[in-house]
């Protein structure tokens, strides 16, 4: 071997130790005395292990410091590759908080975007792991430049590609809107901040002073509902993410991975009679009755202390993924206010786009809005989820456990078959109706109604119907078979496999209406 080479070598070797020490040791004690992973230590605990594969590893930052300072910024700040998790490739972005911050500069940005592209490219889903200050200020060149093409990336692939963004700093600004428009936020409890304008920023521009918990991941998870998954900390968020990756497929045209079943087919559920009240007025937590019906017990929720009424999760049946919507008679109040319409649509659209069958449980009263909802557009938001659901291609299976009132509480849970559903179960005590209070409804539509009528009328739509009733007729477009309680799992499995090769087509849509995922 030559000199030449030799020197090019040891250059080599000289630059990956550099680049393996990031920032250098000082900041990665101060990273890990805040209690964070550097970016090297989260994508070896994300993949598996050995697997991880770097790109761009030789970029430093090009840019120039307006104080004519020269900078000296291993990766700058990125460090990017490939990997894989449970034996399936990804692309995974990790921003590098011992150097400059993790700030973005010009060619941060660039590896992140080439890599969202070959992700694209070769139908593999990305995970970013975000820890950043933001743009990095000082410096000649514009990072800003760089961040529309990516959130143009993010938005083009949307529905193609899994994109998980696991959050386990600061992001704030402009970056912030990489996450949100990401499918899938996860949100470190100790360490992740999340803001448009953050403290400082609000402060200096208006003199607010705002909360130390706004930002958090807790805040997101249960006020605003940006965030969908929190965990205590880097390794237990990151573990999260593994576990989310594990129920979606590699891209829109695959199928999610199937795991070997461990739990009987066939396993009968008597617990569910028990836990189940036959008072219809008795509160009860569906959470029992989901851990009852799925595989193991096991089920992964999303946005589970936002919108409680509603329960948003992944889970197996028979070792098949499936998605679960179902109302939570723990929480009382109207079934679907703004907030819960929000969580369902976004879930449904996620459901559609990956090809995973809808499953709805349903036990909802009906919806009552005060003039707050109505006023900030609670019927558009349910014509979002009708809308969402009428054109998802995917199986929807739906289980009537207890009472389904109200023509928009019930139809978007699939209490009526016309939406789109494909089977309805329903429970022998089933009862449903249009309108469960006691209205009066000369109060509602005037006196200007014969009186014979306005009694049929008024008795008609507080009657509660009886299931058995309502399956009398299919034209009543209600139930397709009436259910012993504890075989609920069983027939929702078998049910399952009776649309496992649906193939349903809608006519082509204008963009302007265009739902995420493929048409």
């Amino acid at each position: 071997m030559g000199e030449k080479m030799d020197a090019a070598l040891r250059r080599l070797q000289e630059i990956r130790e550099k680049n393996l020490q990031g920032g250098g040791q000082k900041h990665i004690d101060r990273q890990h005395g805040r209690g964070k992973l550097t970016a090297r230590e989260r994508i070896d605990f994300l993949l598996d292990p050995g697997t991880f594969s770097e790109l761009g590893s030789f970029v430093n930052t090009t840019g120039a410091r307006i104080d004519g300072r020269e900078t000296d910024a291993p990766c700058d700040g990125a460090v990017i590759g490939t990997g894989t998790v449970d034996g399936r490739l990804i692309t995974v972005y990790a921003s590098d908080f011992t150097v400059l911050g993790g700030s973005l500069g010009c060619q941060h940005a660039t590896k992140f975007i080439e890599l969202l592209e070959l992700a694209a490219a070769w139908q593999v889903p990305m995970v970013w792991l975000l820890d950043s200050s933001g743009g990095r200020l000082g410096y000649r060149d514009v990072p800003m430049a760089g961040i529309d093409w990516w959130f143009a990336l993010e938005s083009r692939y949307s529905g193609m590609i899994p994109q998980i963004n696991v959050l386990m700093g600061p992001c704030i600004a402009g970056q912030a809107y990489c996450p949100v428009l990401c499918d899938f936020l996860l949100m470190s409890r100790e360490t992740a901040h999340l803001w448009l304008g953050g403290p400082r920023m609000t402060q200096a521009a208006t003199s607010e002073k705002i909360a130390d918990n706004v930002g958090g991941a807790d805040y997101h998870m249960a006020y605003s509902g940006t965030c969908d998954v929190v965990g205590n900390d880097d390794k237990e968020t990151i573990a999260k993410t593994r576990k989310l990756l594990s129920y979606l497929p590699s891209n829109f045209r695959k199928k999610p991975p199937v795991a070997a079943p461990r739990d009987k087919v066939d396993r009968e559920v008597p617990a569910l009679m028990q836990i189940v009240p036959e008072e219809y007025d008795i509160p009860y937590d569906m959470h029992a009755v989901i851990q009852e019906i799925v595989d193991d017990g096991e089920y992964y929720a999303v946005k589970d202390n936002y919108a409680e009424q509603v329960i948003t999760c992944f889970c197996r049946l028979n070792g098949e993924v499936a998605g679960i919507v179902a109302s939570n008679p723990a929480r009382p109040g109207t079934l679907l206010d703004i907030n819960a319409c929000d969580k369902y649509y976004r879930f449904l659209q996620a459901l559609d786009a990956y090809n995973i069958p809808l499953v709805t449980l349903t036990d909802t009263p009906p919806v009552v809005p005060g003039e707050d909802q109505e006023g900030k557009g609670l019927l558009r938001h349910f014509g979002k989820i009708l809308d969402a659901y009428a054109t998802a291609t995917i199986p929807k299976i739906s289980v009537i456990i207890r009472e389904a009132y109200g023509d928009t509480g019930g139809m978007v849970m699939g209490m009526v078959k016309g939406i789109g559903v494909d089977v309805t179960y329903a429970w022998p005590t089933v009862r449903m109706a249009v309108e469960a209070s006691g209205l009066d409804y000369r109060k509602v539509y005037g006196k200007g109604v014969a009186e014979d009528a306005y009694e049929g009328y008024l008795n008609r739509s507080r009657e509660k119907i009886d299931v058995f009733e309502a399956a009398r007729s299919w034209s009543a477009q209600m139930v397709d078979e009436i259910i012993e309680p504890k075989d609920t799992r069983k027939k929702i499995i078998e049910a399952l496999i009776m649309t496992k090769n649906k193939h349903e087509k809608h006519p082509r849509r204008a963009k302007l209406h265009s739902r995420t995922g493929p048409t």
